[in-house]
């Protein structure tokens, strides 16, 4: 008899079986369903599979590939749900943050085209940032990138941001302050 193949890890049936528990968050038992889930998960699957069996980029790659078949309209539920479930997919072993580089990768995934300042906020984070990303920090990052234009307005900076969001704040406000300083010096010799 020869040995069966490693269980395949499968992006659309795990995001169908994500859809289904959140759907039905409001019902009880949804914390544990969505705990067997990344039980399961991580026995075949996407954190394990990514570190032991192929590069993290493959992972990306069926993301994109799911990304493909999703009605991801702005505002739409769909994308939401994609949305969390980039940051419950990179997942370690069914802890409660992502590392850093993992976060970046499924911003810049996902984010693309939705968030007018990712390449600063990416490059900021990558810089600065050193413990892992709270589930928290991933929600908040999308609601920022929602309701804070480029130019920062509808920054309410007595809001409820994560520190992080606050800090990104604060180095925009230093790198643009210095930017028209650098232009009014320059325009003025």
């Amino acid at each position: 008899m020869e040995p069966s193949a490693p269980h395949q890890f499968n992006i659309f049936q795990a995001f169908s079986a994500y859809s289904d528990i959140m759907s039905k968050a409001h019902l009880s038992g949804a914390k544990e369903r969505l705990a067997i889930l990344s039980r399961s998960l991580d026995s075949s699957g996407p954190t394990r599979f990514v570190e032991l069996f192929i590069p993290r980029d493959m992972l990306i790659n069926q993301i994109c590939n799911l990304m493909c078949c999703l009605d991801l309209s702005v505002g739409s539920h769909q994308f939401n749900l994609l949305y969390e479930f980039v940051f419950f997919i990179c997942r370690e072993n069914g802890q409660k943050s992502i590392s850093v580089n993992r976060a970046l990768a499924g911003w810049r995934l996902v984010l693309n085209g939705r968030f007018r300042l990712l390449d600063e906020w990416c490059n900021f984070v990558g810089m600065h940032q050193r413990h892992n990303i709270l589930e928290d920090t991933w929600q908040q990052v999308l609601a920022f990138s929602r309701y804070v234009n480029e130019d920062l307005e509808g920054y309410d900076p007595t809001g409820a941001w994560p520190v992080l969001i606050d800090e990104f704040v604060e180095h925009i406000y230093r790198f643009f302050s210095f930017s028209v300083f650098f232009f009014y010096f320059l325009t003025c010799f």
